[in-house]
């Protein structure tokens, strides 16, 4: 029962705090909040674009076409080095498929079929080649992906002349590495201002309880006259810390709701037009909200507490 009634006092004296200093309470919650939006707003973008850009099919897939000049021979030889290619690489776990060219023409039909100048493409004008399409299970290792099209740009017929050139060869590496580079990007910058806002944030929340101590100075000493433990007097403080992390990211969360219904939704359509050439599905915000919750609450107690606890440790010597 004791328990709880302190319990009860310290809530008290930190939301008497907190409305005895407005102004800075303010500021600190305000600066605490951009510091969770950015974070929280990086985050979506990236994790939107990210499981999008794996969920295309046709991104993990290495085209390699083959000249109209090559004979049957050659064009058995070619799928027998790239099936040897395939089985040697840890993140390829079939074997190349051949599409000739009449089923590429077939494929061309059925997806612009409304289209009245594919009518013009027929089997006496045929302009597609024959390929063997390769399909790797994902980019995690770009590097592999890299030598994999490096093995088959070395592949030779007899007579040592190369049997696929440069071009012959279509992949979605340079797709992948853009979509890497606005993926860093957006880290570095995203991490560059979330660490400067936690520093605004930590000086700002510490100098409101400094202004706290300073408010309560002659309550605070009469305590310690009368006996009162180290804890008792911290307590209040810690709590208005905590009050102030706990409303910041309640704020945060609704603020980023919004953001994301009404903003972000575009914000990160634009970009995979720009990375993939088409549009991707936006994933709902209730998707996304126990992690962000989690990280908000976490953010925001994690900068009451320390800036409450630099606060006292500096002005109050107890």
């Amino acid at each position: 029962m004791k328990f709880f009634r302190s319990l009860g006092r310290h809530i008290s004296q930190g939301f008497k705090s907190i409305h005895r200093n407005k102004v800075m309470t303010t500021v600190s919650i305000i600066i605490l909040v951009s510091c969770m939006l950015i974070l929280g707003t990086f985050y979506l973008v990236i994790t939107n674009i990210e499981e999008n850009f794996n969920s295309i099919d046709h991104l993990n897939i290495i085209e390699v076409r083959i000249r109209n000049t090559c004979t049957p021979e050659e064009v058995e030889k070619i799928g027998e080095s790239l099936t040897a290619i395939c089985r040697n690489s840890p993140i390829i776990t079939e074997d190349p498929v051949y599409v000739s060219s009449e089923e590429h023409l077939k494929r061309f039909h059925e997806l612009y079929n409304d289209q009245t100048w594919s009518a013009f493409f027929t089997g006496e004008l045929n302009p597609l080649r024959a390929s063997y399409q390769i399909t790797f299970t994902n980019f995690s290792d770009i590097t592999e992906v890299v030598s994999i099209v490096s093995k088959i740009e070395d592949i030779e017929l007899d007579g040592g002349s190369k049997a696929i050139s440069a071009g012959d060869i279509s992949s979605c590496i340079d797709v992948y590495r853009n979509v890497m580079s606005i993926k860093r990007t957006l880290y570095t910058v995203g991490i560059a201002l979330m660490v400067i806002l936690i520093l605004f944030s930590l000086f700002v929340i510490g100098n409101t309880i400094k202004l706290g101590i300073t408010a309560r100075k002659d309550e605070i000493m009469f305590m310690r006259y009368c006996g009162a433990t180290k804890h008792f007097i911290r307590a209040p403080f810690i709590v208005e810390g905590i009050i102030i992390g706990l409303l910041s990211a309640l704020i945060a969360l609704g603020l980023e709701y919004l953001l994301y219904v009404y903003a972000l939704s575009g914000i990160v359509r634009s970009s995979s037009v720009a990375i993939t050439g088409g549009e991707i599905a936006i994933s709902p915000f209730s998707a996304h909200l126990p992690i962000l919750a989690a990280a908000f609450v976490i953010m925001g107690l994690f900068a009451g507490i320390i800036a409450c606890a630099v606060s006292l440790k500096k002005y109050l010597k107890v």
